[in-house]
Parts: structure tokens; sequence; C-alpha cells
């Protein structure tokens, strides 16, 4: 951010200095006081440091571009994996194993279900709902599906990238920061603290309940949320 803050300061004083620099140097010239070197140095320090400007652009655009482009086949990559996978599940290997009689023994109908109801719910992601204090639900996370229940749409969270589904890419997460797929920071954690990128303190955590700064707002989870979920509900809620 600093050093975006300096190359615009360099581009105004580029264009500062070169109006400046090339008034003087006409206004002498005009009114026959000859050749002076003052204005000329304002001119060239100025034309310099437009040209820096105009390259700081290029270079910040070229490397936006890579970026967007270098997410956008890592989220390919990754769904080609994921359907790799699928299909290697859905379609297993038969292996032929010869037919050996058994006696078969009586089973417990109660130890049966019970067994696949603990299968069934080992596997099944559970539902977390997260409420706005007064109001009511705002969001449902089951694992890593989260339903924004304001506008009823759906996001994933693969990895460390969050699609809009149908819409594409619109997170990253790196490490314990959340940013725009394509523009800047949003959010970090920092222990019981949710913290702005450039803007500080702005709600706490405690247990489960999120608090904005100004308490003006209060969020409550059914469940403990982990990291990755704890900064898109950021991302979408602030």
């Amino acid at each position: 951010m600093r050093r975006q803050y300096f190359s615009y300061f360099v581009g105004v004083f580029g264009i500062v200095a070169t109006i400046y620099g090339g008034y003087l140097l006409i206004y002498h010239l005009n009114h026959g006081n000859g050749f002076k070197v003052a204005p000329l140095i304002f001119l060239i320090a100025g034309l310099l440091a437009l040209g820096f400007f105009i390259a700081a652009i290029i270079s910040k655009y070229l490397a936006d571009k890579k970026r967007k482009e270098e997410a956008q086949k890592e989220v390919i990559l990754q769904a080609k994996q994921v359907s790799t996978e699928e299909k290697k599940v859905a379609a297993p290997a038969v292996e032929e194993k010869p037919i050996v009689k058994e006696e078969m023994k009586p089973r417990s109908v109660k130890k049966e279900y019970a067994e696949r109801s603990a299968s069934y719910s080992y596997n099944a992601p559970s539902t977390i709902y997260v409420k706005l204090v007064g109001y009511g639900p705002v969001l449902r996370i089951e694992g890593s599906r989260i339903l924004d229940l304001r506008d009823n749409t759906y996001y994933q969270i693969e990895g460390n990238f969050v699609n809009r589904l149908g819409q594409g890419l619109c997170y990253e997460i790196r490490g314990s920061q959340i940013k725009d797929a394509f523009g800047g920071y949003l959010y970090e954690i920092s222990g019981s603290n949710i913290n702005k990128i450039f803007g500080g303190f702005y709600a706490s955590i405690s247990g489960n309940y999120i608090t904005t700064y100004d308490l003006s707002k209060k969020y409550e989870t059914t469940d403990s949320l982990s990291k990755k979920q704890i900064l898109v509900l950021a991302a979408l809620l602030f």
C-alpha cells in the first residue's frame, strides 16, 4: 500500500514539475532572459518522474494479469483433480474372489442399524448456522459449502480458493488472511480478533459469538468454525 502511495506521489510530482519547468523555460525564452538551467532541471525531473510512474502502472497491470491467470489455472487444475478422483471412486476395479461357504450367523438388527447410523454421521458434514442475534440465520455452512441465506447464493471452499457457484472465483485465502480474488486483501485473523488489513481491529471472537468493534452487530454460530470458514464469514458479512 505504501509503495502504491509512493507511485502516486511520484506521478503527481512528475506532472507538476513538468508543467512548472516547461512554463518557466518558455517564459524566460519569450522575455529574452536567455536559457535558464533551473527550469530545464525541473522539466527533466518531471519527465523522469512521469516515466517512472507510467512504468510502475504497466508493471502493476502485468503482475495483476499474471496473478489472475495463475489463480484461474490453479482452480482449473484442482477441478480436474477432483473430477479424476471422483471417476476413480465411481468405477472401482472389480476383483473376483473365490466363493467360500460360511456359516450364516444371526446379527442383531439394532447393532446393524447403529453401525449404519454411525457411518452416515461420520461421512455427512454437520450443518452450522450463523445467526444475526435478534434477527435470525444469515448463513448456512455445510463443511466447505456455504449458503448465503440473504440472496440464496452458494459458495464453495476448494483448498485456498472460494468460488461463487455459477460465477467463478471470488476470494483467495492466504494463511490467516483473505483477499478479493482479483483485488486487495480484506481481513485477517489474529488471535481472537478479526482485523481489516488496512483498517485495524474490526470484530472479536468469543466462543460461538462474533461481535463487531462498535457492538452494532453480533453473530452467533451453532457450532465452532474453522479458520477458513471464519475468514469467508468475515468477507461475506463485513
